[in-house]
């Protein structure tokens, strides 16, 4: 009778100021991440004529070049031959999708995170592992694109993930 009484006299448990302050960034660059993709998604066709319309632009204008044979005009081609993949409408749907997808779960994951759940952790780190293995699906093992978008997303991923880990035992 007495360990029935002692449970009312337990307060609630309350979110730690830095798990709240990670929620937030969480939710505000989620939320953000999952309106500017669906715009991505809906003007695609537009984006890509713009993004071929570029590219175009500037390999006329390094072909021009007099120096067309300098390593770094060749690396320049390179990179922008490798971006053609960009000026696909249905790979940048694809991208937007998986963008999508990604802030979804991590906004998730941020909202049970907030109400101390620890299932959210895990939903948090399904989202982020999907920011970055998409770009390899997507645009291929070996684009440049892929690996540039993955060593980002993975960098402020993984740093968040510790971040929320620190905060594991105060969720149940």
């Amino acid at each position: 009778m007495t360990d029935e009484l002692s449970n009312f006299d337990d307060k609630p448990q309350t979110r730690p100021m830095f798990l709240t302050i990670l929620c937030v960034i969480t939710f505000l660059f989620s939320g953000f991440s999952i309106i500017s993709s669906a715009n991505q998604y809906l003007k695609a066709d537009a984006k890509a004529l713009e993004a071929k319309t570029e590219m175009e632009k500037s390999l006329t204008e390094m072909r021009q070049n007099p120096n067309k044979s300098d390593p770094g005009v060749k690396i320049a081609e390179k990179l922008i031959s490798s971006m053609s993949i960009l000026a696909n409408p249905e790979n940048i749907k694809k991208s937007a999708i998986a963008s999508i997808l990604t802030s979804v779960f991590c906004l998730i994951g941020a909202f049970l995170m907030w109400s101390l759940n620890k299932k959210g952790f895990y939903l948090y780190v399904i989202g982020t592992l999907i920011g970055i293995v998409a770009p390899f699906i997507i645009y291929g093992a070996t684009n440049i694109l892929a690996i540039g978008s993955s060593v980002f997303i993975a960098f402020f991923g993984i740093i968040f993930v510790i971040l929320y880990a620190v905060n594991l035992k105060v969720m149940k």
